[in-house]
């Protein structure tokens, strides 16, 4: 049977109609399957992740190790004749509630590292208004406030007013 001319657009138009009908109904079942085959794995992506902010005995050891151009600043708990013990706080930069307290210890080389005290200059001095006095290892008290800098091998050991 062939199909008159007039007719022919008709023909073409319904058989268009019936394949998009099928591409969509084909696209939305092929969906369905694939959403609940998949579900957990979309849903999983679509979290956001988790930050672990727990501070790890690697990360503490980093923070408080002596490499070269770090400064830590803490509290003198004891001394010795060539070493300071010093306890710092280490805190996560994620999470400022996980932080700990840790004890550093400090060797001290009195050819190559110093103390200094840092005091306002006189009024006297016109291109400074901090004057550094250097003393000795032995000026530090227990419970004074430090800071240690270590730029290319040499320690500075800053004292802080005693807090009384």
């Amino acid at each position: 049977m062939q199909i008159p001319p007039l007719k022919k657009s008709t023909f073409w138009l319904i058989v268009a109609a019936s394949v998009l009908a099928g591409i969509v109904i084909g696209g939305l079942f092929v969906g369905y399957v694939a959403f609940y085959k998949f579900k957990g794995e979309l849903l999983a992506v679509a979290q956001p992740p988790e930050i672990n902010t727990a501070l790890t005995p690697e990360q503490i050891q980093k923070a408080t190790s002596l490499e070269t151009d770090r400064t830590i600043f803490g509290k003198v708990i004891s001394k010795e004749s060539d070493k300071i013990f010093i306890e710092t706080t280490v805190t996560n930069l994620l999470d400022s509630k996980n932080s700990t307290t840790t004890t550093v210890n400090i060797p001290f080389d009195k050819e190559k590292d110093e103390v200094v005290i840092a005091k306002p200059a006189s009024s006297s001095a016109v291109s400074s208004t901090v004057q550094i006095i250097s003393v000795s290892l032995s000026d530090i008290k227990i419970g004074q406030q430090v800071l240690v800098k270590i730029l290319s091998g040499k320690k500075t050991i800053y004292l802080l007013p005693v807090s009384e």
